[in-house]
C-alpha cells in the first residue's frame, strides 16, 4: 500500500507489472481484460481502473479491506463496520450493506455463489447468499478463526485459528459445515492461499515465524 501501486506478476517468467494507483491500495481484482478495482486505504473508496486510469469511485467507506465480483457486482468487506456492500461495477453506487457478524476481517466465494466471510470476534464462518445479500448460515469456529480460503474441487473452506494455532478444513458442500481436517501450523497464521491444482495451502505467519506449506 504505501508504495502506491498494485503489481500484476507473471507466474511463468516472475516478471512483474506495477501499476501506479494514488491511495494506498489494499486489495484488488480484475473485472474483465480492461477494468480493475481497486480497495484505497487512504481515501476509504473503491476505485475502478479502466486500461490502468481511475473511470469510476465510489463513496467512502470506513475501512475498505477485501473486494469480490459476482454477477457483475463488487462486494466490499469493510472491517470497520464490519460489513458487506455490494457496488454497482458501472456506476460505481452503492447498494443495501449487510452487517457481517462482531468483527469480520477476512472472506472470500464459493463456486455455489455464496460469500464466505470469517467473524474473528464472534468466532463465526458465515455464509451469505448474494442474490438477495442475505445471511444464510453461522456456523461457530471457536479458538480465533482469521485466515481463510477456499477449496472449489473439494468444497473445503481453510480456515486458520490464530488462538491455537491450526488449520481446519471444512466441508460446506451441504447444509452445514462438516470439520474434515485440523492440522498444526506456525505461530500467529494470518495468512492463507490455496493451489487448488496441486491441492497445496501456503500459510504466512503474522509474527515473523515464516511460512509454511501444506501438502494435501
Amino acid at each position: 500500500p504505501d508504495a502506491h501501486q498494485i503489481t500484476r506478476i507473471d507466474l511463468r517468467t516472475t516478471t512483474a507489472h506495477p501499476t501506479p494507483v494514488p491511495g494506498a491500495p489494499v486489495d484488488a481484482l480484475d473485472l474483465d481484460p480492461q477494468r480493475t478495482a481497486v480497495a484505497l486505504r487512504d481515501t476509504g473508496t473503491i476505485t475502478i481502473l479502466n486500461n490502468g486510469q481511475p473511470a469510476t469511485t465510489t463513496d467512502k467507506f470506513q475501512g475498505p479491506a477485501q473486494l469480490l465480483h459476482h454477477n457483475g457486482q463488487i462486494y466490499v468487506l469493510d472491517r470497520l463496520t464490519t460489513a458487506i456492500t455490494p457496488i454497482n461495477t458501472t456506476t460505481g453506487d452503492k447498494g443495501a450493506g449487510l452487517r457481517a457478524g462482531e468483527g469480520a476481517t477476512n472472506t472470500t466465494q464459493d463456486r455455489y455463489g455464496r460469500i464466505l466471510t470469517i467473524d474473528t470476534r464472534g468466532q463465526a464462518l458465515l455464509a451469505f447468499s448474494t442474490d438477495p445479500l442475505i445471511l444464510k448460515q453461522r456456523y461457530p469456529v471457536p479458538g480465533a478463526p482469521y485466515a481463510l480460503t477456499y477449496d472449489p474441487t473439494t468444497d473445503t473452506a481453510w480456515v486458520t485459528l490464530t488462538a491455537t494455532n491450526e488449520l481446519v478444513g471444512y466441508d460446506i458442500a451441504g447444509g452445514e459445515p462438516r470439520e474434515r481436517h485440523r492440522i498444526p501450523t506456525i505461530s500467529q497464521p494470518d495468512t492463507i492461499t490455496i493451489d487448488p491444482d496441486t491441492k497445496t495451502l501456503y500459510i504466512a505467519s503474522a509474527n515473523g515465524a515464516g511460512y509454511q506449506v501444506v501438502r494435501m
